[in-house]
This record gives C-alpha cells, structure tokens and sequence, in this order.
C-alpha cells in the first residue's frame, strides 16, 4: 500500500489547521478593534445632542483598524472558503456593522446604507445572489447590524432626557418606528435574524414610553 496518500491527507489537514488558527487570530484582534471603537461611540448617550456629531468623527481611528483587521482577514479567505468559514468572524462583523450604523446615526441622523457599510470597513456588502468572488459582509451581517441600532436609539432617548434634551426623544421615537416599519417589508428566512427582528418591537416600546412619560409630565408637546 502507498501509504503516500495518507501523507497527503495529513498535509492538508496540517494547512487547514493554520488556516483556522490565523483566521481565529485575527478575528480576535477585529473583536479588539470593535471594542475600542465601541467604547468611544459609546460616549454619545452622556452628552448633548450637539456633539453627536464630534463623537462619530472621533472614532476615525478605530474605524481605520478595524478596515486593517478585515483586510488582513480577507487576505486569508479564498472565495472557494468562504461560505465555509464565515461562521468564524460572522459576530465579529455584525458587532463591525453595528457600529458603522450607530456612527452614521449620531453624525447624520439617518440609517447607514450597504454602502456606508462598505465605505467604513473597506469591503462591499453583497446584496445580490451573485457568487463570491471576493471578501464581502452579507446581507444578513448588515442587517444584523441595523437591529443592533434599536438598542441604541432606546438607550439614547432615555439618555438624551438625562443630558436635559427632552425633545430628541421624539426624534428617536419618529426614526425608530419608520425603522421598524421598513422592516416589516421584509420576509427573513433566517433564523437568528428572524429572532433578533421580534425583539425590536420591545425597543420601539421603551422609546415610547419615554416620550410617553414626558408628555404626561407636561415636558414636551
């Protein structure tokens, strides 16, 4: 018997595994990357309205080495792989694409496009059926991302009474609920989207009853 083959096997065996342990590696260092950007968007629910703006510009940086991270990561997946492995840094996308929606929120007040998303971290959003033949982020990545905007607007509204803006609520409560009706336009077979988009309905009503509270305390029309 030629036990060539068995050789063979293991060599591949051998560079699958390298290739598991780079892409993990940086996938780790995109998840770091994430959350230092995250930290600094964070800052928009302590301070006004007014330096939302200040606060999106601010994250320039993070956002520079988190397109680094997916281009280092691109370089490790052939289009061959990529169905395959994405499982590997889908999170750390969707976490990636979260905050480019958030960013283009605070600074512009408007829900970020695929291509805002693909702009920001350096690769297209594939919104077709066609076949990969590049590093892109999915479809359900960027929606993903855009659920993840509905915790965000919540937060926002009860910290923008805090900061003493109690009319921005009703801005979020507006944006939230068009949010959510566009939405409802959309019939999601996937299943952790499918899940995710029933909980959004919870967040529209947090912000309601902020604005709620307030028009009963008379601190809003």
């Amino acid at each position: 018997m030629d036990h060539q083959i068995f050789i063979d096997l293991q060599d591949r065996f051998d560079r699958e595994s390298e290739l598991f342990e780079g892409i993990k590696a940086q996938t780790k260092e995109l998840d770091r990357a994430c959350r230092l950007a995250s930290a600094q968007l964070s800052k928009a629910h302590s301070l006004p309205r007014d330096r939302a703006k200040e606060v999106a510009d601010a994250v320039g940086p993070q956002f520079v080495a988190i397109r680094d991270n997916i281009g280092r990561l691109a370089a490790l997946v052939t289009p061959a792989t990529f169905y395959k492995l994405q499982g590997m840094w889908a999170n750390a996308l969707q976490t990636a694409c979260a905050l480019v929606v958030f960013a283009v929120y605070l600074a512009e007040a408007r829900l970020a496009t695929p291509e805002d998303v693909g702009a920001y971290l350096g690769c297209k959003v594939n919104t077709g059926n066609q076949e990969i033949a590049e590093f892109v982020v999915t479809l359900e990545e960027y929606l993903h991302g855009v659920i993840s905007l509905f915790s965000e607007l919540s937060r926002l509204a009860v910290n923008s009474v805090i900061v003493g803006d109690v009319q921005r609520p009703q801005e979020i409560s507006t944006f939230a609920s068009e949010l959510y009706s566009g939405f409802q336009l959309l019939n999601l077979k996937n299943d952790s989207l499918r899940r995710r988009f029933d909980s959004i309905k919870y967040e529209v009503k947090k912000i309601e009853e902020v604005l709620y509270d307030l028009r009963v305390r008379r601190l809003t029309a």
